[in-house]
């Protein structure tokens, strides 16, 4: 849209002023465009009374109409609204030595702009005393009834309202008028009209520079997203195989009972380190006592029966006493050895896995049932549970990423160190097990922690484990 500048009386005439309205790819549509066209001609015409008008004003100066215009092509081509109320405050900060606020809103203020401080926020003690005024603002007698566009001197204080044409936005601009500068303000009732179309129909929100650069070259951008996404997809890489992870110990011991007894005492709980020859566990013994001292009557019986068998030459009848005597010294060695053996020790250095007794002290016990289980725990064996379909893809020795949910921090890089051959139910999932060996000086793994897996194949395009699904079913189809 190109406007004819102004002459003063007397002056050569000044080139045409252009102003465009498209500054954004908001811009504004066409009938709004004829109705700021109309507002800037009003202006103009206003403008252009005031500056050759013979009586002046006192005090009044009215700045020269190229400048004003270009104040129109600055805020016409502001990217925001925020960004044509800074170009119309210091504008105004040119024409007065005063402190210059615009606030931007709707029912409440939502953005204050000072020309010394920059924008403020709500924290701000300056936005909070124009928030009161902007919610109950006070009102005198002498002041305008305030239905549109409007700029007038209360007290002190130069106001200029610019509401928008729908009613639904407001912007007010306060001027301090302590330099005594406001009189020389009062040309711009003229061209608030045009000003307000003008700041209005900048949009509420500006695109950032790259994305407005995008926007301007959409089929550029699209053949090099294509281009790119394109290379992604063939470039290769290491083929990715998802698993599942368990910690494992190394070389775990069950401690089960030696023979029928009754626990008497049980000395540790899961979690208690204990080293090699460590008592576990008591059984009661007193059973066996008694039957030693039963079996050893018993012999001293049978060996008299022995004794008298051979003054008598009874033969045989010594032979069977000396058979029954035999039986009852490996029953009564039995009997001695098991009394040896009702304190349950560690077999290895390691810590309580399971095994919690302390509820079964008293209770019989079966022979070779399991009671604690002890394991070492310097170092642990991740199982990783392979699935069936992806085992083509991965072999002993291959690098594998761990990740376990119990704990934190960088995840764990090692090579696998061996696969099992044969298969396994797991979860209700047929899979192959590889292990891997890791060191755990601190204890931060446990037995029975989880976790995910990633091990990692031969090269493949970026894309293959997305597509590898569909082109083995379509070479299934066509037979190969």
């Amino acid at each position: 849209m190109t406007i004819p500048t102004p002459s003063r009386s007397g002056s050569p005439e000044s080139p045409a002023l252009r102003v465009s309205l498209a500054g954004t790819p908001q811009g504004p549509p066409p009938d709004a465009e004829a109705a700021i066209a109309a507002a800037l001609e009003n202006a103009m015409a206003n403008l252009n009374a005031a500056s050759d008008s013979s009586a002046p004003e006192a005090g009044s100066t009215v700045p020269d109409s190229a400048r004003v215009f270009a104040l129109f092509a600055a805020m016409s081509s502001a990217r925001s609204r925020r960004d044509a109320v800074v170009q119309f405050v210091q504008f105004l900060c040119s024409q007065s030595e005063g402190a210059v606020r615009c606030g931007l809103g709707k029912g409440r203020i939502n953005y204050l702009f000072d020309n010394r401080l920059g924008w403020l926020g709500p924290e701000s003690s300056v936005h909070q005393q124009f928030a009161s005024s902007w919610d109950a603002p006070s009102r005198r007698e002498d002041d305008p009834i305030i239905d549109g566009p409007s700029a007038f001197l209360r007290g002190e204080i130069f106001e200029i309202h610019l509401p928008q044409p729908d009613g639904t936005g407001r912007c007010v601009v306060w001027i301090d008028g302590n330099d005594g500068s406001l009189p020389s303000l009062t040309w711009l009732q003229s061209v608030v009209p045009a000003i307000t179309a003008v700041l209005w129909s900048r949009p509420s929100r500006s695109w950032p520079n790259f994305a407005i650069r995008l926007a301007r070259r959409t089929s550029i951008s699209l053949a090099v997203a294509a281009l790119i996404v394109g290379l992604l997809a063939v470039w290769p890489v290491h083929y990715r195989v998802p698993c599942t992870a368990r910690v494992e110990t190394t070389r775990q011991r069950l401690v089960s009972t030696p023979f029928e007894a009754t626990l008497l005492k049980t000395h540790v709980k899961p979690g208690d380190t204990v080293k090699s020859g460590d008592v576990l566990l008591e059984l009661d013994g007193r059973p066996l006592r008694l039957e030693r001292e039963a079996t050893a009557a018993e012999m001293q019986q049978v060996a008299k029966e022995h004794d008298v068998a051979l003054a008598t030459r009874r033969i045989a009848d010594a032979q069977q006493a000396a058979l029954r005597k035999e039986q009852l010294t490996r029953q009564h060695d039995l009997l001695t050895d098991r009394l040896g053996r009702l304190e349950v020790t560690s077999p290895i250095d390691g810590v309580v896995v399971s095994g919690d007794l302390e509820k079964f002290v008293g209770s019989p016990l079966e022979l070779g049932q399991a009671l604690i289980e002890v394991a070492p725990m310097n170092q642990m064996v991740i199982e990783v549970e392979i699935p069936e379909y992806e085992i083509g893809y991965v072999r002993a020795g291959a690098d594998a990423r761990l990740k376990l949910d119990a704990i934190g921090g960088k995840s764990i890089r090692s090579p696998l160190s061996e696969i099992y051959p044969s298969a396994e139910m797991r979860d209700e999932r047929n899979v192959f097990v590889g292990r891997i060996a890791v060191e755990n000086p601190q204890y931060t793994l446990r037995p029975g922690m989880r976790g995910e897996a990633t091990v990692y194949g031969p090269l493949r395009p970026w894309a293959w484990s997305w597509i590898r699904g569909g082109v083995e079913r379509a070479l299934w189809w066509i037979g190969y």
